[in-house]
């Protein structure tokens, strides 16, 4: 094994781009880890870390863009290297796209454009910002670590404009019906959505979507924008804008709860806004919620049930009874030692739910991450009883896209827990997004299948518990992906929050069993 590199003097690729294009590459035979990116400190520090860093690498500047990969030969490299080249063509769509070398040639081409996307490092993400909104133009920004500060001031430049900054840090958008970043492809409808969580606005609308409603607008405004060192400045406009929306019914807030000085000050907002509006702010007391008039939500299922309860439609999920049978069901067969779940989650938002729907059947379990500190592990790949561990954290992603990119993260894990003979349950949720995997359950089904194996020939049975995220819109389309799991004998849920839930009372009825 040695380290091959490819550099490309004076072009630039941003860093959404070259996010897909780190999968595609670290999917092919003979790669053993490779990174991709325009050579920034950014992309320097991560080589650094993961050990790729180069004499040529070393003399390059910020303006070249750069292939590296821990390769099996040369020649595995190159074909990685061709592989990359004609996926990003095909997502490019070939020569029909034009590229421009900087934004300000871009927006004097393009002078009918009205909103930019920005994805580059975050300590370069303040001076392309700047340049959008000194254009005039509403910007996305899905650059992450951005400092505060930086985040500050562009987001008090677009107040000031009066121009909508989404991020930093946006991953889910959906503006006039155009799926932005790794938003899932939803109907048109009354529902505007604009929240802090990626995540979950995108369950809220996939649940909207599947209610046979739909989303004018879902506004991301960056999981950093209502602490209180910025205030909840986007979240602010984003109100306002939904509320001036003549095609906006019905408002959906959607965030962790507001910091301190942050919250009063969003709630005299929703008190503001005569629409009727269904709230969210994870951890926050009902009655807050309530006193500002809007409908409270529990958590994400809760929050798109009472959205679709609004226009009339009663949306079902199931409830206990229903996990109580299939529990039931699922520990016979299960040898006596099998008294564990484990749980590998595309990022926090869905951990933190799962944990939380756990809680009331098992307590507290051991995490990455967890809810009480109690319960954190001192080696991420080394699980204790029952755990859960978040891939989307910095440990597992540094030099590699997100999880619910690039589903390889994750692989090494189905095996590894199911070699645990103490191991009942595990549970995987799937995340559907345009630059994603277009398979991201199939890439996972042969590990599945011989993590079940492995368990019968030892006497017992393994149980794969599963969500996916997405609708049946998205090019993955939900349906064929739910189908691939119960084809290989999981066990599909409607949301994550029962897929967690079914997994505890599965361990909780496997205990009971066993301890008569």
């Amino acid at each position: 094994m040695s380290t091959f590199v490819k550099i490309e003097k004076n072009i630039y690729i941003d860093s959404l781009e070259t996010l897909f294009a780190t999968t595609v590459l670290n999917d092919q035979d003979g790669v053993n880890m490779g990174y991709i990116g325009m050579c920034n400190s950014t992309f320097r520090s991560v080589i650094e870390d993961i050990g790729l860093m180069t004499p040529e690498i070393a003399e390059c500047t910020e303006n070249d863009y750069v292939i590296v990969a821990d390769a099996d030969s040369e020649a595995a490299f190159e074909a990685a290297v061709e592989v990359v080249n004609k996926n990003m063509e095909v997502k490019a769509g070939g020569n029909k796209v034009a590229e421009y070398d900087t934004q300000e040639a871009a927006l004097a081409a393009h002078d009918e454009v009205n909103l930019v996307h920005i994805a580059v490092p975050g300590d370069c993400a303040l001076e392309e910002a700047k340049k959008a909104l000194n254009a005039g133009k509403h910007i996305c920004v899905f650059s992450n670590n951005v400092p505060f500060e930086d985040e500050r001031e562009m987001k008090e430049l677009a107040r000031e404009k009066g121009l909508l900054c989404m991020g930093p840090d946006c991953g889910v958008a959906n503006i006039n019906g155009a799926a932005l970043v790794l938003s899932s492809i939803t109907n048109r409808g009354p529902f505007g959505v604009v929240g802090a969580s990626g995540t979950g606005i995108q369950h809220v609308a996939a649940i909207i979507h599947e209610g046979g409603s739909g989303v004018t607008q879902t506004i991301g405004v960056g999981g950093n924008d209502l602490k209180d060192p910025i205030g909840g400045i986007s979240m602010l406009m984003g109100l306002d804008a939904l509320n001036e929306d003549p095609n906006t019914k019905y408002i959906v807030v959607i965030s962790r709860k507001p910091g301190k000085k942050t919250l009063p000050v969003i709630c005299e907002k929703l008190k503001s806004i005569n629409k009727p509006k269904v709230v969210l702010f994870m951890g926050c007391e009902r009655e807050i919620v309530e006193a500002t008039g809007s409908v409270w939500a529990e958590n994400l299922d809760d929050c798109g049930i009472k959205a679709l309860q609004l226009i009339g439609v009663d949306y079902d999920l199931g409830d206990d009874a229903e996990l109580d049978a299939i529990a039931k069901k699922a520990i016979e067969g299960m040898a006596p030692e099998q008294k564990y779940l484990r749980g590998g989650y595309s990022g926090g938002t869905y951990m933190d739910e799962a944990m939380h729907a756990m809680y009331d059947e098992i307590g507290d379990v051991w995490s990455n991450c967890p809810l009480n500190k109690d319960f954190q592990l001192a080696d991420s790949y080394k699980s204790v009883e029952n755990t859960v561990i978040d891939y989307g954290e910095e440990e597992f992603t540094l030099g590699r896209p997100h999880p619910a990119i690039d589903p390889s993260i994750r692989k090494p894990a189905v095996l590894r827990e199911a070699s645990d003979p103490e191991v009942a349950v595990i549970c995987l949720d799937y995340i559907l997004t345009p630059p994603g995997h277009p398979d991201p359950v199939g890439y996972l089904v042969p590990d599945i299948k011989e993590a079940q194996e492995m368990a019968a020939k030892r006497g017992g049975k393994l149980v794969f518990i599963s969500s996916v995220l997405g609708t049946t819109a998205d090019i993955q389309d939900i349906r064929k992906q739910e189908q691939e799991l119960r084809d290989a004998g999981v066990i599909v849920c409607k949301s994550n929050a029962k897929a967690a839930k079914l997994a505890a009372k599965i361990i909780r009825l496997k205990g009971e069993r066993d301890n008569g």
